[in-house]
């Protein structure tokens, strides 16, 4: 019978080493484990430099390379036809740590103010102060002087509904559902990796197969 190899890649890959290996690419499963084994050790391309970089691939380049070594073999692919290799070398990981720590400083600090601005405004273009005075006058039947439980209990109740709604503090998570945030950033870099990939192919870029 003839054999078949199933391969699955995902759209980014990154990897640290000029030499990519079909480990580095994906999974790879097939019956006959040799042929797992050796094609896991087999290069699969070269990068040309030693620069940071991002380099695009069609899966025919990867069927080109695996019928190089089994002419025979059936390949099923389970994962991208297009994909991106994003190479970083060791080194500039390490030396970019600190930077990352100042950006993400950075951003938090505005994210901080600009939503404590936004909530500010929100509460002064609606008014709040007197609603909570209207319902403190319905409910009471008397004008308050100063703040009221009604104040303290919004104060309060605003964060935690942040952080229910966000589902994550810390490190720690209210339910293993993604965040809001998680599922925006996967949007994103996928958005970002088809783009990529599309550029790549309208300006000729994309490695395939000769």
């Amino acid at each position: 019978m003839e054999e078949i190899l199933y391969i699955k890649i995902e759209q980014n890959i990154p990897v640290a080493k000029r030499e990519i290996t079909f480990r580095d690419l994906g999974t790879l499963y097939c019956t006959n484990k040799k042929v797992v084994q050796k094609l896991e050790n087999t290069t699969f391309y070269t990068l040309p430099n030693d620069t940071p970089q991002k380099n695009m691939f069609t899966i025919a380049k990867v069927y080109e390379v695996i019928h190089q070594i089994y002419p025979n073999i059936q390949i099923e692919n389970l994962g991208e036809r297009d994909f991106i290799v994003d190479y970083e070398k060791p080194d500039s990981k390490e030396k970019g740590k600190t930077m990352e720590y100042v950006k993400t400083a950075f951003v938090s600090a505005i994210v901080f103010f600009g939503a404590a601005f936004t909530i500010m405004t929100f509460n002064e273009d609606v008014n709040v102060a007197d609603v909570f005075d209207k319902v403190y006058m319905l409910v009471l039947g008397t004008s308050k002087e100063g703040g009221s439980i009604i104040e303290i209990c919004y104060a309060i109740g605003l964060p935690i509904g942040i952080l229910v709604f966000y589902n994550h503090f810390r490190r720690k998570k209210i339910k293993d559902d993604p965040t809001p945030i998680q599922v925006e950033m996967h949007t994103y870099e996928e958005q970002v990796n088809k783009a990529l990939i599309a550029a790549s192919s309208r300006e000729g870029h994309t490695i395939d197969s000769n």
